[in-house]
């Protein structure tokens, strides 16, 4: 059997179905093996779905790519997402949600301006060719066929890029947790408003505010979540992470701190009660090994500004990361795309969303990339 369109979107995600919204009158197969469209919308954002940011720039990004923004941002998102109905709001750090903080509803408008188009669900791209101007491309032992085909696979796409025998950048899992020894006895431990630094193999540094989770075998949370792109961009989770416990006070004050606690006469063990919890105090003691066997008022200078330093820099090899990444950094580089993300050497192939090597920080930034590259694509096809 042959059924033939004006364009084959293989990906029903973010991207994908943004750009199925957009290519308004024309007749669409969106393919996907997940049996729903857009389901990995609904584990974004914890569930609420942070669709965009009012402080969309480049620099969230791992290059610039303003002069796509500036064609569909996060002004034109809003806009877009309104006229289907979908109702907005914006918290204290820019970062818009549907108002009713589900992600369903995100997913349920875009099935609305998806409406009359046909979906392939569940179903697996077999064979990919091209010839005589057309895109065949083999589903489940159907054919369908269109003159304009669409990338929207993000980072599962090596057998569909290999199928295509276009160039890629290796895939590597971003804003993933960050695998560490050492961490055992702190997991399940918060610790909010620290001033994290994170340094790779290569010794670049990056450092970022906020709170950190401790796991069992690593570190986690939004901070250390974008403090990982310095380790996936390079493909090298090698390195290390420097949590500064009090980033507002200095060294010298965290030392009159710790001298004025000495005559609270206490032992040494807890000399932080009221501080820091007692995992992080262990910790503290554990990298500076300094006996805890004894009063706090033994403290020596050198305790002291051994204590200090641990507080403001304790020190967490990155060894590894996780396995459960919200993006991947890598795929089909903007240099060899066109203005319009069709390929420079196959005409009439697009690429969209997170199979593009673009990838940005947590606070919307992606989505708004899927929501950007979609509509560009969808406004070409």
């Amino acid at each position: 059997m042959t059924e033939n369109f004006d364009a084959i979107i293989v990906g029903g995600g973010a991207s994908g179905m943004m750009c199925a919204c957009s290519a308004k009158g024309k007749k669409i197969a969106i393919v996907d093996s997940a049996t729903k469209p857009a389901k990995k919308i609904m584990v974004t954002g914890n569930g609420r779905c942070n669709l965009t940011n009012l402080e969309i720039t480049s620099d969230a990004y791992n290059q610039n790519i303003d002069r796509f923004l500036s064609r569909f941002g996060w002004n034109e998102t809003s806009k877009f997402f309104s006229e289907l109905g979908l109702v907005t709001y914006a918290d204290d750090e820019g970062r818009v949600y549907p108002l009713s903080n589900s992600a369903k509803s995100v997913v349920d408008v875009l099935e609305y301006g998806a409406k009359g188009l046909t979906f392939f669900l569940g179903e697996k791209v077999e064979k990919i060719e091209k010839g005589n101007g057309q895109f065949c491309v083999v589903v489940n032992g159907k054919t369908l066929m269109a003159k304009k085909l669409v990338i929207a696979t993000g980072g599962n796409s090596i057998e569909i890029l290999d199928m295509l025998g276009v160039r890629y950048k290796k895939f590597v899992p971003s804003l993933v947790s960050l695998q560490s020894k050492g961490t055992r006895d702190l997991n399940g431990v918060r610790v909010s408003n620290v001033l994290v630094t994170a340094t790779n193999s290569f010794g670049e540094t990056k450092s970022e505010r906020g709170e950190v989770l401790f796991r069992e075998n690593g570190l986690s949370g939004i901070v250390v979540f974008n403090l990982s792109t310095l380790f996936s961009r390079r493909d090298n989770f090698t390195g290390s992470m420097l949590i500064d416990l009090l980033p507002d006070i200095s060294k010298k004050d965290v030392e009159n701190l710790i001298k004025k606690r000495t005559a609270l006469g206490t032992s040494l063990d807890k000399i932080f009660v009221g501080l820091f919890s007692n995992a992080v105090a262990n910790e503290i003691f554990k990298q500076t090994k300094i006996n805890t066997n004894t009063s706090c008022v033994t403290l020596k200078e050198k305790d002291i500004s051994l204590l200090a330093n641990a507080i403001k820099g304790l020190r967490f090899e990155v060894c590894g990361h996780l396995d459960n990444n919200q993006v991947h950094s890598g795929g089909v580089s903007l240099e060899d795309l066109d203005e319009n993300l069709m390929h420079k050497n196959v005409r009439g192939l697009y690429f969209v969303g997170e199979v593009c090597d673009v990838d940005g920080v947590c606070g919307g930034y992606n989505l708004q990339w899927a929501w950007t590259s979609g509509h560009i694509v969808g406004e070409r096809i």
